[in-house]
């Protein structure tokens, strides 16, 4: 302690001289004052800020921490170099022994040379490069040179966090080891042991994460560590099993192409690994079981053995083989769906329907048109139409030749008279209540001619003639009892039911002929998928070849893609909630209106479906009708968004009904589009006191339930119609062809457009119907008897490999009697 008086009192001396008296000092104390690091003394050790707690190293300024040969320990900024250079006591004593004084003495005889050696320009540098400069973190005086033999160690920030992040490594917790080797790479990248840790760390976390259940991290984690360092320890076999259990699970659960893909990623990183033998063998020992057993089977189910041992293993050359044969026996056409028609029935009660029954079942014309009525268009039952007695009396020869598939006779006027009467049958599933109002009586002179006699002139009376027609010899479901088969589904279209499941329906072509050199598709297989991206998946797999729906902003992508082609359907899809009248809430007007402006129509349009801005064909409805079609009328202002209205609204209606919280079922499809926005009505409603339950259904099931009159609340819908005006009331009011017992028309909210679609309902002439409906358009506005959401175009895309698909189309399987399609099966891009 004495020396530390010593030091204080000459530093008290110099503050108390003159500044010129300063310079006076010997060079002797200026080397003390070096050299004061090389005294063997105790000092107080100092530390960063913050007294004597232990520094976050991660979040403290850098510091090293010197310790003397005495055991002090100086808190010192980073000292430079990083690290210093290696110190060689025993050298730097040599070279001062050089430099002393001989023996002798230091002054030489007269006449001779000295003998004293003096330091050299080399020797000099040598001699700064033992002493180091430290700055102390706190104190007065911080700035010191102290010699290298004075120094014990330095433990250098990089090291301390390396340290820090042992500890925590250690401890298990990732997030700050990482943050610890983080900074020591953003301070010296090439800090000696920094690689080696982080190393380890990608290990360790990799195998807790699979572990834990965590696959995905923990195999990106260890692929990131086999980029780094190959050879790590124990490294291969994490990897192989891991990748390995994956495989198989996607094996198991006969996800094959992800199953491969995972085989592929595995096999650089442990090439030789038995893990990846093992895996790759089951997966062609499933592929050559599906040949041997394709190999045994004809027809259909051989090619579809073919196809899923070609799934299961791409390259299985004895499957590839065989394949193109298998397909052009029965070439297949592969579609993916939003749903299938649950069940099938000479009937149209959901959209599943209009695109399937069409090719089980002919109807009595084709279109609305000249041509049709005069007989001209193939693929109907009506060889002419002839209307008398200003359209109240309808004279319908039928076409010979057209035979059903149980091949027991051919179509008769009878089978027409029979879907005429069945449509007038309450308990009928064909029952229409408007044609049951209009039918008088239904007569067949012959067996080649149906009399229809009507009550009144029909709006387009040709329109109503486009329904299907079933067996007059079958059941209201048009199916026949067999003795060995069980009820089977009798049709006369150009394909036959050949099964139906819960998610697949297949189709098998009625006529014989086949043409080996044009592929036309003799089989149609529709696949349900629950969602979106399970259809896409499928089409880009190669697993179908045509997409009935593509949600709207997925277009771009798969337009831009080679490999497939994308089209549109010709009318617009009507998106709206439906409201059930018969519930007394949901007559107040107020309510009503409370939900539409609780609905921001072209933020979740342009967000939420498009992901673009609206244009003029995909836009916010308006109304009931498409914007632009000759029903909308052109002065009906947007519907508008406004919350705090909303939720004034939905107080007042609340207290004029005198009910507490509103709580409503809101049912809705399992399409894209409602999976999509369902829930964000959801959010928006329960701001202005409304509190929905959504319901998620199957759309066939939904609708079939709706038009037959069935209660509900509130019902998303969507749907297309090339006849907006005389579709109306069903887009209005989805039971609104039910049996009356249902009391389906007190289901329309408003009074006033109840009493405007039934006026529209005796009109017979084309320009008061168009003003009725212009009228009921502008009106809707206010009365909403639905709550109008947007109008979108439905898309459909297909494979090149398909041929024959328009790029604009009414219906998704028009003009299939000359489409065209390749053997092709998805083959592993690496």
């Amino acid at each position: 302690m004495k020396i530390h008086q010593n030091i204080k009192t000459w530093l008290e001396s110099i503050r108390n001289r003159r500044p010129g008296r300063v310079g006076s000092l010997g060079i002797s104390t200026l080397l003390v004052v070096l050299g004061m690091g090389s005294l063997p003394v105790a000092v107080r050790g100092q530390n960063p800020s913050g007294g004597g707690a232990k520094p976050d190293l991660l979040r403290s300024l850098p510091f090293d921490r010197v310790t003397l040969i005495d055991g002090s320990i100086l808190i010192v900024d980073p000292v430079s170099p990083r690290p210093l250079p290696a110190y060689d006591a025993e050298k730097e004593r040599k070279q001062k022994q050089a430099f002393r004084p001989p023996a002798e003495g230091n002054i030489g005889l007269p006449g001779s040379k000295s003998k004293v050696v003096m330091p050299g320009a080399e020797e000099k540098a040598a001699e700064i490069a033992s002493q180091v400069s430290l700055h102390l973190i706190e104190g007065e005086i911080r700035d010191f040179k102290v010699k290298r033999g004075s120094i014990k160690k330095v433990e250098y920030f990089e090291d301390l966090l390396l340290a820090e992040g042992d500890r925590w490594l250690l401890a298990r917790n990732y997030a700050k080891a990482f943050e610890c080797f983080l900074r020591v790479q953003s301070r010296e990248p090439g800090w000696v042991g920094l690689d080696d840790r982080v190393n380890r760390l990608l290990f360790e976390e990799g195998n807790a994460a699979l572990l834990d259940g965590d696959g995905e991290r923990g195999l990106r984690l260890l692929r990131e560590l086999f980029v780094r360092k190959p050879d790590y320890p124990e490294l291969a076999d994490k990897l192989a099993k891991a990748y390995g259990s994956r495989a198989d699970r996607a094996f198991q659960l006969g996800l094959h192409a992800l199953g491969r893909k995972i085989l592929h990623d595995l096999e650089p990183l442990a090439p030789h690994h038995p893990v990846v033998t093992e895996v790759r063998e089951r997966f062609i020992s499933r592929a050559r079981e599906l040949t041997d057993q394709a190999n045994r089977l004809n027809g259909p189910a051989r090619l579809d053995a073919l196809v899923e041992a070609l799934r299961v293993w791409p390259k299985f050359e004895e499957a590839s083989r065989a394949y193109p044969d298998a397909f052009a026996s029965v070439p297949t056409l592969d579609v993916g769906v939003i749903d299938i028609p649950r069940p099938v029935g000479p009937w149209i009660h959901a959209p599943a329907d209009a695109r399937v029954t069409p090719l089980l079942y002919l109807p009595i014309l084709t279109r609305d048109d000249d041509e049709s009525a005069e007989g001209k268009r193939p693929g109907q039952l009506a060889a002419g139409l002839e209307s008398t007695n200003l359209g109240r009396r309808i004279v319908i020869p039928v076409r010979q030749g057209v035979s059903w598939s149980d091949r027991s006779r051919s179509v008769s006027a009878n089978d027409i008279a029979r879907a005429f009467t069945d449509r007038t049958e309450p308990a009928s599933p064909q029952y229409n209540a408007r044609w049951a109002d209009a039918i008088e009586r239904v007569e067949t002179p012959d067996p080649t001619r149906v009399e229809l006699r009507l009550n009144r002139s029909l709006l387009k009376l040709n329109s109503w003639l486009l329904a299907p027609v079933g067996p007059a010899h079958g059941g209201w479901d048009g199916r026949v009892a067999t003795g060995d088969q069980g009820r089977l589904l009798v049709s006369d279209g150009p394909f036959a039911l050949a099964s139906s499941a819960a998610d697949e329906i297949q189709l098998l072509a009625t006529d014989p002929s086949h043409s080996p050199g044009r592929p036309k598709p003799r089989r149609i297989r529709e696949i349900r998928y629950a969602d979106a991206p399970s259809a896409l998946g499928a089409l880009v797999r190669g697993e179908i070849s045509l997409l009935e729906h593509v949600p709207a902003d997925r277009i771009p992508a798969l337009a831009a893609t080679p490999d497939f082609k994308v089209g549109r359907y010709s009318a617009p899809s009507m998106h709206r909630i439906a409201l059930d009248g018969r519930n007394p809430m949901l007559r107040n007007r107020a309510l009503r209106r409370g939900l539409s402006y609780a609905i921001n129509r072209r933020l979740l349009l342009e967000e939420t479906l498009l992901k673009h801005p609206p244009d003029e064909r995909n836009l916010a409805s308006d109304g009931p009708f498409a914007k632009g079609t000759i029903a909308d009328a052109p002065d009906v202002l947007p519907l508008g968004y406004d919350p705090l209205l909303a939720a004034m609204l939905v107080a007042a209606a609340r207290k004029e009904l005198e009910v507490g919280p509103i709580k409503l079922n809101l049912e809705y499809p399992s399409i894209p589009e409602a999976q999509a926005v369902v829930p964000k009505l959801v959010e928006a409603l329960k701001l202005v006191g409304v509190t929905l339950v959504p319901i998620e259904r199957r759309e066939s099931e939904l609708e079939s339930e709706l038009r037959a009159g069935r209660k509900f609340e509130l019902a998303y819908r969507a749907s297309r119609t090339d006849e907006p005006v005389l579709e109306l009331g069903a887009y209005l009011c989805p039971g609104y062809d039910a049996p009356s017992a249902a009391g389906t028309l007190a289901s329309v909210a408003s009074p006033r457009i109840l009493q405007l679609l039934l006026e529209l309902e005796r009109v017979s002439e084309w320009p008061s119907a168009r003003a009725l409906a212009i009228q009921i358009d502008r009106e809707s506005r206010d009365e909403l008897p639905v709550l109008p959401l947007w109008q979108l175009d439905d898309h459909y895309a297909w494979r090149t490999r398909l041929k024959g698909p328009t790029e604009a189309s009414g219906k998704l399987y028009e003009g299939i009697e000359s489409w065209e399609i390749e053997p092709w099966f998805a083959i592993d891009p690496w």
